[in-house]
Formats: C-alpha cells, structure tokens, sequence
C-alpha cells in the first residue's frame, strides 16, 4: 500500500535509486503561504491582533522581557524542594528560613531578611538597628511547655517565629509559646508567619503573611543582585552558592502562596505587548499542524541512515480518553496490518477534530511527543513494563515531550523542529530496537 503522507497508511522511506530527495510520492507542503487569489473565496483574514505587527516590533518585545525581574533572576529550573516533593513541608521552609533569617550565613542579604521580617512584624524601629547582624538563629528552641519553630536573639532584638504552612494552630499554640518566652528580651518579638498572614491565637503575636515575606525576599535579591556579593556572569564569586538557595526558596515561597512576586511588572509587559504575543502564539499553532507532514520527511532521511527496509506511516486514531491525534512513524514491512502500522518510531500530536484543540506548546496535553507506537495491547503492556512507563491513550508503549526549540536564523521553524524530533527518534530507536524486535517476534505468546 501506498498513500501520501497525509493520508492513511505507509509510504516507502526512500525509493530504490533516490539518495538525495524524498521519495516523489511523499507529498512535502510549501511552507511559503500562497498570496490571496483575489476570487471568489479569499483567504480568511487574520484575527485583530495579528495585523500589523511586523518584524521590528520584537525588538522592543525582547528588550523589555530581559528588563523583567523574572529575566534577571537565575533561570527558573526545578529546586531541591521541589524535586524532593516538600514543597509543603514545614520542616523545609523552617530550615530554609533559618539559613535565611541569619546574617552570618552566607547568602549575600546579610541582616536583610530578618529586617524585613521586623517590618511586616510592625517593628521597623528594631529592624533598623546597626546590630542585627550580631543576631543568632536556633531552631526548635524548647520552652517549659512549647517549642517554636526559630528563635532569634541578639543585641538588636530577639524574634520568635511559629511557622505554617497547611496545619492550623495547636491547641492554645502561640501563648504558650508567648507565656515561655516572655523574659527572653525586653524586646521579643512573636511572629506568626502563614502563607496569607492568618490571625494568631494569641495577641502577643504579630500576623505576618508568607507571600509579603516573599516579595521583600523578591526585592532584596534584585538589590544585590549588582551588589559585592552578587554572582559573576558564570554564577561565581562571593555568596554565589548561598544567593541561589535564596532564588531556589523564593520560587518555593511563590509556589505555596499561590502568587508570583513578578505579577506586576509582568501584567506591565502583557498589557504593552499583548497584540504581538498573540499573533506570535496564533502563527505557532498553524505551523505545530504542519509538523507531521515535516516530520515524515525527516524519518523518510533517517530510514536510509538507519540501513533497514523501512517504511515511514501515518495513522489518525483516537486516544483512549477521546482525543484526536497523529502518529507519524517509522515502521519495519512486518508491523504493518493491512498497510497500517500497529508499531513504530515517531511522531505523536494533537490534531484539531471537534472540540478537541489542535497542537500546541502551551498545554502539555496539546504539546507534541515522541516515543514508541504500538496498537498491540499484550507488546505494549511489556514494552510499558520493561522501560517502567506506563505509555499515553492505549496507543503509545513509551513517550517523551518533543524539544522544539526557536530555529536559527536563515532557516525555518518546521524544517529545524522536524530534524529536532528526527534525531530524537533516531535515538530511541537505537536504544530500543532490540527490545522492541524481540517483543514482536514473541507477541504471540505474551
């Protein structure tokens, strides 16, 4: 059988004699848009807020994104808590704050956060006094009938913290942790510290919400940023280590309370360049439909690099959960049922059908993947267990979000994401292929 690549089955990866183009009867689209026709029905115009947005007006676009305090902080990759799944952990966030609130460890702030801890505590008197930085931090200090969370004490002040994060407060909590450290310091401060600033039980104690701690933390990190101890272009120099635990907990603190403490400035760069972010994200999704048949031509390249008699196929089916989708794969003659692959190595994406929305970067459901094909239940459940995944829509043994990146200049977006998922099936077929042939052959005796 022998269909275009939009259409439903294979087509030969590379006709016999053919070295240097696709096979004549794989169907390549021009990505160059045809100019309107000026008949009877012309193009459909453009959404509003793709008119007039040319090439120049990016320049502005990305001037203002790296002046967001987003762009000047570290890049925002998964933090130890975050790994760890202790996002929400009481004892993390009081480590963390321990290390933070201290002006002797070396995190670049100095006396900083605790100041502004005394700030929201409604004592900036004692937040200004030159001798916070002789302040000591203890943890799990235990009283005659209590045991706060940090305990401060120096010259300057002495702070105690009870920290929340989704427990309530424990039976008459804060006074008896108030009752037992009364005579700490003439001018103890109580801290209760909740991701919103809840009410203490307690009136000794001063509310103070985690997302203001958050947005202090936030300011702070801005202003040292240039500062003696902020990290050189290769992220050293003096603190450099310390700064990015305080980076790594303030995406944590922006995680719990559920706000970002860069919403205003990037509301700011949303309401001034709004017009060009949607045309931008208008024309992904256009192009993101046009992937598969780009990317059948990649694989229909790789089959001859791969020195196998194979074939290049595309199947519409719908997953298991009801979404329409595309596969395009790279199949061996003998996975073939009735000229359809029931296995293969490829492509898969989400394909506008209904109400079902069509691909797209933003969503994870919609953003395209590569992996391993396989309509057979009893080969993809073992393939499933072998390389401990448990596969996506009763259609796919194995799968990975696709890496598609901005291309280069002088070449396009299709062709350069194309070769992307080409290499990456490249490379799972080399790691899995053995398997995956030995599976088959055994298919039916699973």
């Amino acid at each position: 059988m022998s269909t275009d690549i939009d259409g439903h089955g294979v087509t030969p990866a590379r006709p016999p004699g053919v070295a240097d183009r696709p096979a004549p009867h794989l169907r390549v689209p021009d990505v160059t848009p045809a100019p309107p026709t000026g008949g009877p029905n012309p193009p459909p115009r453009p959404p509003w807020w793709e008119e007039n947005v040319g090439a120049g007006r990016w320049a502005g676009v990305e001037a203002d994104l790296l002046a967001l305090p987003r762009s000047r902080r570290a890049d925002r990759s998964p933090t130890p808590l975050q790994i760890l799944g202790a996002r929400r952990r009481e004892s993390s966030h009081e480590h963390y704050l321990a290390f933070l609130l201290d002006p002797r460890e070396d995190h670049g702030l100095g006396a900083g956060l605790l100041a502004a801890l005394l700030e929201l505590a409604g004592r900036p008197d004692l937040a200004a006094d030159p001798r916070l930085d002789r302040t000591r931090l203890h943890r799990q200090v235990s009283g005659d009938a209590s045991r706060p969370d940090l305990v401060a004490t120096g010259p300057a002040a002495s702070v105690v913290v009870e920290l929340k994060i989704d427990a309530p407060e424990g039976h008459r909590q804060t006074t008896r942790q108030a009752d037992d450290f009364a005579g700490l310091a003439q001018s103890a401060v109580f801290v209760y510290l909740t991701p919103d600033g809840t009410a203490p039980g307690d009136g000794r104690f001063r509310p103070v919400a985690q997302r203001d701690l958050a947005g202090r933390l936030a300011r702070l990190l801005a202003r040292t940023s240039t500062g003696p101890d902020a990290a050189g272009p290769d992220g050293a120099g003096p603190g450099a280590a310390g700064r990015r635990h305080a980076e790594d907990y303030l995406n944590d603190l922006e995680a719990v309370v559920g706000i970002s403490t860069d919403d205003d400035e990037d509301a700011r760069f949303w309401a001034t360049h709004r017009t060009a972010l949607l045309a931008a994200q208008a024309a992904t999704r256009r192009l993101l439909t046009r992937l598969p048949a780009h990317t059948g031509v990649a694989l229909a390249a790789l089959a001859d690099g791969l020195g196998a008699d194979l074939v290049v196929g595309h199947v519409d089916y719908t997953t298991s959960g009801g979404h329409a989708e595309s596969a395009v794969v790279l199949s061996r003659p003998g996975w073939l049922a009735d000229g359809v692959p029931q296995l293969g190595f490829g492509l898969g994406i989400r394909r506008r059908s209904g109400g079902t929305q069509g691909p797209d970067l933003d969503g994870a459901a919609q953003h395209p993947f590569h992996g391993i094909y396989c309509t057979h239940p009893a080969v993809r459940a073992e393939l499933g267990r072998r390389l401990a995944h448990r596969g996506w829509g009763g259609h796919w043994a194995w799968w990975q979000y696709a890496e598609l990146t901005p291309q280069p200049a002088g070449t396009g977006f299709l062709d350069h994401n194309a070769a992307n998922v080409g290499a990456a099936v490249r490379d799972s077929w080399l790691d899995h292929i053995a398997a995956v042939d030995a599976l088959w052959a055994a298919r039916h005796t699973l």
